[in-house]
């Protein structure tokens, strides 16, 4: 299984880090207005942000190949969490498209959100 690419400090994002978790929750909304909701996972998930600002070139290129080679949120990779320093299996980047800025000669920035999955 691939793995998420570290900086050249061997970070794997920088500060602030915002981390929140959740849980798949189902809604049926009925014609009278109201709705029932219920769990589809069993367990709580955990996404990290991850804010990359002051990157060279290198860097910048490890991320879209990464990228690329997730096939963009398709693909599942092991991902270190950056506050408790575990391996998190089974995650995926959560958007199927990639946004870095450059902003300058060999520095550039990105920014997205990491997912763990099921699976």
């Amino acid at each position: 299984m691939a793995a998420f690419p570290l900086l050249s400090t061997q970070a794997v994002t920088q500060y602030p880090a915002p981390l929140s978790t959740g849980q798949g929750v189902q809604v049926l909304r009925f014609l009278d207005a109201t709705d029932q909701r219920y769990l589809i996972q069993g367990r709580t998930y955990r996404q990290w942000e991850i804010r990359l600002a002051l990157l060279n070139e290198t860097e910048i290129q490890q991320i879209e190949a990464f990228f690329v080679s997730q096939q963009g949120d398709y693909g599942t990779f092991d991902f270190p969490d950056p506050f408790s320093g575990s391996i998190v299996l089974n995650c995926r980047i959560g958007a199927p498209t990639l946004s870095t800025d450059y902003i300058g000669v060999d520095i550039g920035s990105s920014s997205f959100w990491v997912i763990e999955t099921n699976g």
